[in-house]
């Protein structure tokens, strides 16, 4: 590596004219400077909109957003690698190359994580110093005996740990992968199966931990056990999107023969089995809340089915799972490039949904109800609620819910989303332009090559 700048853009020296023509993106700079060009001007232009029209707690979180979808893309294609070493998957190895560039982008999340960091105070409720001090009419019980978890100097070192984690196997999956472009060797197969069979539970781990930390945190009195798949399968299901679309664009360039119909039409089986496995984890979490009942956990809930958000909620029902699952249902969807093109771009623009409607509600963590009884010890609060009858529970929780922040059409949200998400696709095209598009000397190549759907 040349500089460290060239690590942060590509881990790998540059392969140049080594690579087969037919092998070689031709694709010309133009790939990466339109997303990267455009990505520039939408997330300045909604900067300046934002800090205009709704402060700097509204652009915070909203590349709190940005930020955590790219993040949870990169996390998917992580995975998706890893599983395809970890099972010697042979049908997937001229389509992985794309996941392997998209997982080699930890480490410039990192540093694009900064923003995030140093809004902290904005963005997390528990960093108020003044939640823990008992002497403190703002003093927090329940937030308090999260202290040993819910501090600034741990969430660091816990932020350092994620991507140390992240990027140490993010680079190893598209180093070793390159490397057996030019050298092959079935010591690289061994290696990637067995940094895949060490980095799936250490990348399990840091999955969950990382959904609470950046999402569920936002709103420091709830909790659910299940957030940390939820997470997963949300950031699973975007990156087999990103992955399909990028493959049937790299196609129609006339690029990437070597991804036949065949390849989309199982990726397009993938993204239809994990719209039903998001709906199943968000049906599952939701339904043990509303089993339960219990005036402290549903609170979370109340947030987003009141004051506007039920609308999304239900958007969310409508066209993250009914729509897409009765359009990826058919075989002839999954075989058809525009179809299969379209569904993997409104099912990336749901994703964004998804975690607008999970982080923007807690941009005001109480409502006006809810911070008098706090500023007696959440403790007393919780303790008043679970001694009244259910259905004051209910009424006074919703009267929390509805102080949070109304949902409004989202231009600067999206704005900054679509910049910082532009700027990820232009680094990612020019990670690919440097290498082969298809691991061409991988063992199980031909055999993905012959690859048919039964």
């Amino acid at each position: 590596m040349a500089n460290p700048l060239s690590f942060l853009l590509d881990p790998v020296d540059a392969e140049g004219d080594r690579v087969p023509a037919r092998y070689r993106f031709t694709g010309g700079q133009r790939w990466w400077t339109v997303p990267v060009g455009v990505g520039l001007f939408l997330l300045a232009a909604s900067v300046v909109v934002g800090l205009a029209g709704g402060g700097a707690q509204r652009v915070l979180f909203s590349y709190l957003i940005a930020w955590v979808f790219c993040l949870s893309v990169s996390i998917g294609a992580l995975f998706f690698v890893m599983i395809q070493h970890i099972t010697r998957a042979r049908w997937s190895t001229t389509i992985r190359r794309i996941a392997e560039v998209l997982a080699a982008s930890f480490p410039l999340l990192a540093l694009a994580g900064i923003p995030v960091l140093l809004g902290m105070h904005d963005l997390f409720h528990w960093t108020h110093a003044e939640l823990f001090d008992p002497a403190s009419p703002e003093y927090d019980a329940i937030i308090a005996g999260k202290q040993a978890y819910l501090n600034t100097p741990f969430f660091i070192i816990r932020y350092v740990l994620y991507f140390g984690i992240f990027s140490l196997l993010g680079t190893k999956m598209f180093s070793l992968s390159v490397r057996n472009d030019r050298t092959p060797s079935i010591e690289n197969t061994d290696k990637l199966r067995w940094w895949s069979a060490l980095g799936i539970p250490l990348a399990a781990v840091a999955t969950a931990f990382a959904g609470y930390d950046f999402l569920m945190s936002t709103d420091p009195h709830w909790f659910s056990t299940m957030f940390g798949i939820y997470f997963f399968a949300g950031g699973w299901l975007g990156a087999l999107c990103l992955i399909t679309f990028i493959a049937l664009l790299l196609k129609k360039a006339g690029m990437a023969d070597e991804i036949t119909v065949e390849h989309t039409q199982d990726m397009g089986k993938f993204m239809f089995a994990f719209v039903v496995f998001w709906t199943y984890i968000a049906f599952s979490q939701y339904m043990l809340y509303w089993y339960a009942n219990l005036p402290e956990e549903i609170v979370w809930f109340h947030k987003r089915f009141e004051g506007g958000w039920e609308t999304v909620a239900w958007s969310l029902l409508l066209f993250h799972f009914v729509l897409p699952f009765l359009i990826l249902l058919p075989r002839a969807t999954k075989r058809i490039a525009p179809a299969l093109a379209t569904m993997a771009v409104w099912l990336l623009v749901m994703h964004w949904v998804d975690l607008w409607w999970i982080a923007m509600p807690s941009m005001h963590a109480t409502g006006e109800a809810a911070h008098a009884a706090l500023a007696t010890g959440g403790g007393d609060l919780l303790a008043s609620l679970q001694a009244m009858p259910a259905e004051a529970a209910h009424e006074a929780t919703s009267g929390m819910a509805l102080h949070v922040v109304e949902p409004h059409l989202p231009f600067v949200e999206m704005g900054i989303w679509l910049g910082l998400f532009g700027l990820y696709i232009g680094v990612a095209f020019v990670r690919l332009g440097r290498h082969a598009i298809t691991p061409y000397s991988d063992p199980t190549f031909r055999d993905s090559l012959r690859f048919e759907n039964v």
